[in-house]
């Protein structure tokens, strides 16, 4: 890395990193049995609070392999994680505007988001989960595994090889989980999320893990809460 990219310390990213696991850890307490609900819909009965906190560590772990190895950082601070910020809130308004407009013509289902009184926490919280099981455990594992292509590829290659396969991940199990089979909506839907996680993974490659999540929180913001909750009224 060059200097650049040693603005803050391994320290201070992780420290960083840990006050942001403490905060998702903090509103899945404050939510507490009232979530359950929606947080069993994607965990199963596993107990989120468990989950979190064992996700939290195997995401540090996973973020050093990445940073160690491949050059990506967790948190850079001052103008480089602003730029990123910056960059994810465009993004994440064009991608928004676009599925509210594709709600309007497929219609989603009537009880697919979290009511606003739980879901100003819970889609911080099962956004970090989204991030560290579909882009930062898979990624550090897939390029681990891709050491093997060393000698046929150059390190840039393999990287941004792993972020493509990692991409296809998230959209998969939102489909998948939907359980609709193959459908046009569907098939949009894949699509959708597909672009959504390769510009996330853009902006964690090209910024931080700080910048990427805010993708998914601007995101979720408009999307899950916004939203969400004016299309309940204009829609059905």
């Amino acid at each position: 890395m060059d200097s650049d990219e040693r603005q803050l310390s391994f320290y201070w990213q992780y420290t960083a990193y840990f006050a942001l696991s403490l905060l998702v850890l903090v509103f899945v307490l404050v939510l507490g049995s009232s979530a359950d609900v929606y947080f069993h819909r994607f965990l199963g009965e596993m107990n989120q609070v468990v989950v979190i906190g064992a996700l939290s560590g195997l995401g540090a772990a996973a973020l050093w392999v990445l940073q160690s190895n491949y050059g990506f950082i967790v948190f850079r601070g001052g103008e480089k994680t602003l730029s990123g910020v910056r960059l994810s809130a465009v993004l994440a308004t064009v991608l928004a505007l676009e599925i509210i407009i594709a709600d309007i013509i497929i219609r989603y289902p009537k009880d697919m988001n979290v009511p606003i009184s739980q879901g100003l926490l819970f889609y911080p919280a099962i956004g970090f989960v989204a991030e560290i099981v579909f882009h930062v455990l898979p990624l550090a594992l897939l390029l681990t595994a891709l050491k093997a292509l060393a000698g046929c590829l150059r390190r840039k290659g393999i990287i941004w090889l792993g972020i493509v396969f990692v991409g296809v991940s998230e959209p998969t199990f939102q489909v998948m989980f939907e359980g609709k089979g193959f459908t046009l909506g569907a098939a949009y839907t894949w699509v959708h999320v597909f672009v959504i996680a390769l510009l996330e993974l853009y902006v964690f490659r090209r910024f931080d893990f700080v910048s990427m999540f805010s993708f998914r929180l601007f995101y979720y913001a408009y999307w899950h809460i916004l939203w969400g909750t004016v299309r309940l009224d204009v829609l059905f």
